[in-house]
This record gives structure tokens, C-alpha cells and sequence, in this order.
């Protein structure tokens, strides 16, 4: 059946030149979907563009930081420590067995460590005044974590002259909740030493 409208687009008042009213129908149809796909179009084109405009900025953004580039400005801020500013917020020596972990370059830049069902470090932090999370209001003190969950927990250490090296870590989705995380630091240190010997 072959309609024979007098213009491409019509809307259902205007007249349409077809010899029955079956190809009244099929010429109706086809005018509301080119209707309906010129509508629809600019909005898919859009959509097309932004998705690629994604896929092309995460490949420039990879290109310009491959892998070793990431690992090296890593490599840097774990370096800008600052154990005199960190000192003075534990108001006490930093635990001996914390300084060798950030002598340990191969350990400290190390990433994904897991033990259990929900334990386990990501990442170490830099020791320095800008990462001092201000979180006296929900836990009555301040901490400079120097890790994080894998969740972005921060792991820490309790600032106190009295305070043992108790390790510990504030969930993020709870922040008035702290547990703790390992029984020291040097317990700790012996965890992640034996899980990158296991992997």
C-alpha cells in the first residue's frame, strides 16, 4: 500500500491525501514516528556525545599518567613526612616501628592489603599537617591517619602523651563509631610484611 500525503509531516487535523482510510492510518503513523525520531534524535546525539567525549577523556587522562608517573608522584607525597608536626599532634614520639614502615619505601607504597572478611589497609597516607581531619566534634579529637580502609576509613593513631600505639579506625559511614584496628603498630607492620609475603 503506497501512501501519497501531500506533505511529510502532518498532524492529525490537517488533511492528508490518501485514497482510504487504512492508508490514512499508515500515513498518520508514519509522520508521527519521523515526528517522534526528530525529537528523540538531538537528545541521543547529545548523549553519544557526552559518552564519547568520557571514553576520550579517560584515555588522554591515562595516557598523560600511565601507571609508573601515578607510582612515582605516590612515591613523593608518602616522602613529604613531617614527624615534628606529627609528634606534636600525638604529643609523643612516634612509635619506632611506624618510622620504619615509611623507611620501608617497597612496603609503604604498597597497595591492597586484605585479611578476613572486611579488614585490611588500601593505602598509607603522607604524615603531614594536610592531612589533619578535624574530627574533635564527633570523637573528641583530631587524627592524622596514616592509612586508609579500603572503604576510605581512616586508620590512626590516638593523640595523648598516655595513649598506648593502640591502632584504630573511624568508619566513614558512622563517624562517632571507632574500633580497633590492631593491637599496635608493630602488629600491624608484622600483618602486612606477612601478607605481601603470601601474595
Amino acid at each position: 500500500m503506497i501512501k501519497n500525503c501531500q506533505s511529510t509531516f502532518i498532524s492529525p487535523d490537517e488533511s492528508c491525501s490518501c485514497k482510504n482510510q487504512s492508508a490514512l492510518a499508515l500515513c498518520m503513523t508514519d509522520n508521527t514516528k519521523e515526528i517522534l525520531l526528530l525529537k528523540v534524535a538531538p537528545f541521543a546525539a547529545v548523549l553519544i556525545i557526552l559518552l564519547l567525549k568520557d571514553k576520550i577523556s579517560d584515555a588522554l587522562w591515562r595516557r598523560r599518567n600511565p601507571p609508573e608517573k601515578l607510582a612515582a608522584e605516590r612515591r613523593a607525597r608518602l616522602l613529604q613526612k613531617d614527624w615534628s608536626f606529627y609528634e606534636n599532634h600525638l604529643e609523643r614520639p612516634a612509635p619506632s616501628a611506624l618510622r620504619d614502615l615509611y623507611r620501608d619505601m617497597a612496603l609503604v607504597t604498597a597497595t591492597g592489603f586484605h585479611w578476613g572478611k572486611r579488614e585490611g589497609i588500601n593505602s598509607f597516607e603522607p604524615l603531614n599537617k594536610d592531612h589533619l581531619f578535624n574530627t574533635r566534634s564527633e570523637i573528641g579529637y583530631d587524627i592524622v591517619p596514616f592509612a586508609t580502609s579500603g572503604c576510605g576509613d581512616p586508620i590512626y593513631l590516638r593523640p595523648g602523651a598516655n595513649e598506648s600505639d593502640t591502632v584504630y579506625i573511624q568508619y566513614h559511614d558512622d563517624p562517632e563509631y571507632v574500633e580497633v584496628f590492631a593491637e599496635s603498630v608493630v602488629v600491624l607492620i608484622e600483618r602486612l610484611r606477612n601478607e605481601k609475603r603470601g601474595a
